[in-house]
């Protein structure tokens, strides 16, 4: 199983995902969120110092705090952002169909545009927060980029 830099209990605590959606579709989309939103704005350096950290239980103060603060928030944004199309749709071997239960009403697809809408914008804006606190702070994370610090 590959690395991750949160849990799927964390992200279902902290996120919209309710409980009953499985750990394994989680973990996709945690893997995705971190390769695809995380590494880039962070850097691989720095990405890897924190999995290793994670995975040896040695981060340091400054670690926790980014963690807990601003990449936690990122995953969890971006978790939910992306869980919508991904818990909606099921790609199965005779094509691509919508997730439905018998207790529940789907949304419309104006409902489901809206909704992305605002957590895109949360998303947003907790990987603008992530940004500016590693730009404050690059003397404490030399593996950040330091191009990214200095313009």
């Amino acid at each position: 199983m590959e690395s991750s830099l949160i849990s799927t209990d964390k992200l279902k605590k902290r996120g919209y995902i309710h409980g009953n959606v499985e750990d394994s579709i989680i973990r996709t989309l945690i893997i995705r969120v971190q390769d695809t939103i995380v590494e880039p704005v962070i850097g691989t350096p720095l990405f890897k110092r924190l999995l290793a950290g994670i995975t040896d239980n040695d981060l340091t103060s400054d670690e926790i705090i980014l963690m807990d603060n601003y990449i936690v928030p990122v995953m969890v944004s971006g978790c939910d952002y992306r869980s919508v199309n991904v818990i909606t749709y099921e790609i199965r071997n005779k094509g691509v169909v919508t997730a439905s239960d018998t207790n529940f009403k789907p949304v419309t697809e104006s409902e489901n545009v809206r909704l992305k809408d605002e957590l895109q914008k949360d998303m947003q804006f907790y990987v603008a927060r992530l940004i500016g606190y590693l730009k404050d702070n690059c003397d404490l994370f030399p593996l950040y980029d330091e191009l990214s610090c200095n313009y």
